[in-house]
């Protein structure tokens, strides 16, 4: 999710979100508990063989650099303007596995390089290659509530890519600065989940025009000129045309 400020969010609302989707989407996918991963984890410190974390395990890793549980809970308290939450697998040697392995992270950052966005990700292999309609909707709820809190100007869910421009944007070639800095009136891409916000929706008519004629499973206002679109009722059921047709009703206002 990208949002245009900080400064009027309601930070303990904001806090209780970051601790809920942690917890409740994040940490369970976690082969390891977090009571596990921080009793290994707190006694640890980094050397030239294992700079990441203690070998085999996973890191729970905030922007203190701490692994503690009242750690956690001190900066949801604070909510500094960046903090990252990992959980990642490791190799023998200490250093995260980029293929095979297993990773989420909760990203939430504001300054000038990555203004004022709301990333979570995980990788697919958490899920055995399938995710559950169930665990979808979680997602989608999670996403709804926390569009809304932070009044966000667009975001997306999807599978098709992890990284900093979109799939869309690689393919098109806008680069991250364009992307990035004019989130607020262009929409990212055609996802399974796309948010547009005020500007986008519009652009594209209005919420009515929106609401009526956008070529999506499931069409959704979420108040405030905010609208959810999803596209299919699976994530990992999206046929090409289905998101060309997404692409080309988004036209307006896509790069």
């Amino acid at each position: 999710m990208e949002l245009d400020t900080f400064s009027g969010v309601d930070r303990p609302a904001l806090a209780k979100w970051f601790g809920a989707l942690f917890t409740e989407l994040l940490a369970p996918l976690c082969p390891a508990s977090v009571e596990e991963l921080v009793s290994v984890a707190r006694d640890y410190h980094p050397s030239d063989t294992t700079p990441w974390g203690p070998p085999g395990y996973a890191r729970l890793l905030l922007s203190s650099g701490e692994f503690t549980l009242p750690s956690w809970s001190a900066a949801l308290d604070d909510l500094p303007s960046f903090l990252r939450v990992q959980l990642v697998q490791l190799d023998g040697q200490g250093l995260p596995l980029v293929d095979h392995g297993w990773s989420a992270e909760i990203l939430l950052k504001d300054d000038p390089e990555f203004p004022h966005q709301v990333v979570v990700t995980a990788s697919r292999s958490l899920f055995a290659g399938w995710i559950s309609h169930a665990v979808q909707q979680e997602w989608l709820s999670a996403f709804r509530s926390g569009a809304t809190l932070v009044q966000a100007s667009g975001g997306w869910i999807t599978l098709d890519r992890v990284g900093v421009r979109t799939t869309h944007e690689v393919a098109v070639g806008v680069g991250l600065d364009e992307s990035l800095f004019m989130a607020a009136e262009m929409a990212r891409g055609p996802h399974w989940a796309t948010l547009l916000g005020p500007r986008q929706v519009a652009a594209l008519g209005g919420v009515q025009e929106v609401c009526a004629t956008a070529p999506c499973y499931s069409v959704e206002h979420l108040g405030g000129g905010r609208i959810l679109l999803q596209l299919t009722e699976h994530l990992d059921e999206v046929p090409p045309d289905v998101v060309r047709k997404l692409a080309e009703f988004l036209g307006p206002v896509l790069h």
